[in-house]
């Protein structure tokens, strides 16, 4: 990775990727998360993890939204512990998702066609509402819709069979 910036310039940026059904035998999906630190002039890889699924999904925004809720409680609210201390004039921390199925969900708190979720993934759609939604009272996170070209997620959870793409998404981690 590489620092440019100051430590009011940066932010801490979490992306969220799936892969729907990528275990063949069990047809679980595949969470990809990575954390970095960004800034005009930086790109420094935090943490970066690769994960099957518990259950099974139905549909992609059904696991992106597992996803983001692993994501969200497991990765980054507890990195922003951390960075409050070490950095604090950092600017909103990011949330990095592809999928603009699940930013209407997340933003709405509606999801009348996944009312299984909490039963299946013990994944709770009001909360992630309350966190990210648009409202008053939530996180300062800012939620972003990442075009899938830029998401630093997908090295976590696809294969590569072009050079190029390898390239580019070893770029996005800073690697």
């Amino acid at each position: 990775g590489f620092v440019g910036d100051d430590e009011s310039m940066l932010s801490v940026n979490l992306y969220i990727d799936v892969a729907f059904a990528g275990d063949v035998v069990s047809q679980r999906s595949t969470t990809g998360i990575h954390l970095t630190i960004e800034g005009p002039h930086t790109n420094f890889p935090i943490q970066g993890i690769s994960c099957k699924q518990t259950s099974q999904g139905l549909s992609t925004p059904e696991v992106e939204i597992v996803a983001a809720c692993h994501g969200y409680c497991k990765v980054l609210l507890p990195a922003l512990d951390i960075w409050e201390v070490i950095a604090p004039r950092l600017q909103a921390p990011r949330f990095h998702e592809d999928n603009q199925a699940t930013i209407a969900v997340i933003t709405s708190g509606r999801n009348p066609t996944m009312r299984h979720l909490h039963r299946v993934h013990r994944v709770d759609v009001q909360w992630l509402y309350e966190r990210l939604g648009n409202h008053t009272e939530r996180d300062p996170t800012i939620l972003y819709y990442e075009d899938t070209d830029n998401m630093s997620a997908d090295i976590y959870t696809k294969s590569f069979d072009n050079p190029q793409k390898w390239a580019h998404a070893r770029k996005l981690i800073s690697v």
